[in-house]
């Protein structure tokens, strides 16, 4: 199935749901999932095809061209939430896997010695992501 964007409607839609940063990016401010991917509701003829699908994805499929079977788009910015298709590359699952950037957390912050928590197995965790949980965590308790 297609994600293009076909109605003007849709488009101007999608266009309201980014901001273009200072580096290229389109940073998406709509609804993120977990991993930090931006998420857009699309509509569709049938039920199976009105849901939410992957930001990135609807913008190169949008300003680009289908997505060849088989290849993920590998975000060339290393921004998750970018949806920019000029950042975007197809890529096999291999490679974008070889690509990914183990410096920054699902949420984009670096990953150095003042902003990491390293666990005895050697397990990363973002400060600041723990940080903004704990604020959360908070603010449902008190």
């Amino acid at each position: 199935m297609s994600l293009a964007l076909t109605t003007d409607s849709d488009k101007a839609r999608f266009a309201e749901k980014y901001q273009v940063a200072a580096n290229g990016c389109w940073q998406w401010t709509a609804a993120l999932d977990r991993s930090g991917y931006g998420r857009f509701g699309v509509s569709g003829a049938t039920r199976s095809e009105r849901r939410m699908r992957l930001a990135h994805r609807v913008s190169y499929e949008t300003h680009v061209s289908p997505i060849p079977e088989g290849l993920d788009l590998d975000h060339l910015c290393g921004n998750r939430a970018c949806v920019n298709p000029e950042h975007l590359e197809p890529v096999p699952h291999v490679e974008n896997m070889r690509r990914t950037r183990q410096d920054r957390c699902a949420r984009g912050h670096v990953y150095d010695e003042e902003t990491t928590y390293t666990y005895s197995n050697g397990r990363r965790s973002c400060r600041a992501c723990r940080r903004e949980w704990w604020h959360e965590r908070r603010k449902g308790v008190a």
